[in-house]
């Protein structure tokens, strides 16, 4: 569609602009009324005493006549009307295509972007539990050279709290990441 035919707004099988077409069921009656028009305005040229002491059948007959004109004018404002919602609606929905469209491309690069960082993040997370489990094994089979009772069983709870901590924390931080992720963003 180009800015001409926009602009315009003629179909290819008729040259007339949208606004200047009438439907074919109303062309004898618009074809009556812009007689009726032209009739009206050629009243210019009565007499003076005519204009001035019009008859009652003179009267009712412009009555009538500036009543055709008036429903003319009307119908024309009601076409109008709806030529310009017409167009209106189109353009609403070339709109909307254009966000549908644009919305998608956006949602796909976001949800692409977050699955990559969501690896990168597991794959961190992966390499600091390796690190931390190699050392707490250390640390466990550590706990046999410890002589005193006592300390032994201080020593295994804090590192068995130490083991939990990390744990919840690795929870913590993978909800608060997909949490991140399901905020989204909204119009509020």
């Amino acid at each position: 569609m180009t800015d001409e035919t926009v602009i315009n707004d003629t179909a290819p099988t008729n040259n007339t602009p949208i606004l200047e077409r009438e439907p074919d069921s109303l062309v004898p009656h618009m074809e009556t009324n812009s007689t009726l028009v032209a009739h009206t305005l050629q009243r210019d040229n009565q007499g003076f005493v005519t204009r001035l002491f019009p008859t009652d059948v003179s009267r009712i007959v412009s009555q009538h006549e500036f009543q055709q004109v008036q429903t003319g004018f009307e119908y024309r404002q009601r076409a109008l009307r709806m030529a310009v919602d017409t167009k209106l609606q189109a353009v609403e929905e070339m709109c909307n295509h254009v966000l549908v469209t644009g919305k998608s491309e956006i949602r796909r690069e976001r949800q692409e972007f977050f699955a990559e960082q969501k690896l990168k993040l597991q794959e961190s997370m992966n390499v600091h539990v390796d690190r931390f489990h190699a050392e707490m094994d250390q640390r466990f089979e550590g706990l046999d050279q410890i002589r005193n009772e006592h300390l032994r069983g201080r020593e295994e709870t804090r590192l068995l709290r130490a083991v939990d901590q990390f744990h919840d924390m690795l929870d913590e931080l993978g909800e608060d990441f997909l949490g991140i992720i399901r905020e989204g963003v909204s119009r509020g």
